[in-house]
């Protein structure tokens, strides 16, 4: 089995289950329609969209095993909906949590035994003006790989 050994192997591994959340897939949202890497500004004609963002890294030395370190790599996941009801658009903000939750840890917390660990370090249903018919939210998550420096 491939381990990943790089920040992009990482990212793309978890963009491509990002991109799976789809009501025909059995979320409860289509947020995967549309999904990106690191994008900052979101219009609504892009809503529903997934994006991932690349955080900070920090890098911990392996002795005895240079060139290689331990990342702990973090990771923004924000996702934008329609609501149906904008009176109250935590209802629908919890659903793209649920769905963003199942996505990334599908089958454990090593994305398959690719990665030593990601870890859930918390959400956030973002502030919005009464009315507006769109909710954000966001997840973050820490990854933990060990990177080859010789092969970045």
């Amino acid at each position: 089995m491939t381990v990943y050994t790089r920040a992009e192997d990482v990212s793309n591994a978890l963009f491509a289950r990002l991109r799976t959340i789809t009501k025909a897939n059995g979320y409860e949202t289509d947020i995967g329609v549309r999904a990106y890497k690191g994008r900052r500004n979101v219009d609504e004609s892009q809503v529903p969209c997934v994006i991932l963002i690349e955080g900070a890294d920090s890098a911990t030395d392996r002795p005895g095993r240079i060139p290689s370190v331990a990342i702990t790599q973090t990771y923004v996941i924000a996702a934008y909906v329609t609501v149906a009801h904008p009176d109250n658009p935590n209802d629908d903000a919890h659903k793209v949590l649920r769905d963003i939750k199942r996505a990334v840890f599908k089958d454990d917390t090593t994305l398959g035994g690719k990665v030593l660990r990601v870890k859930y370090t918390g959400r956030d249903i973002g502030p919005r003006a009464d009315g507006v018919p769109v909710v954000f939210v966001t997840v973050d998550l820490e990854v933990d790989y060990v990177e080859d420096l010789t092969n970045p």
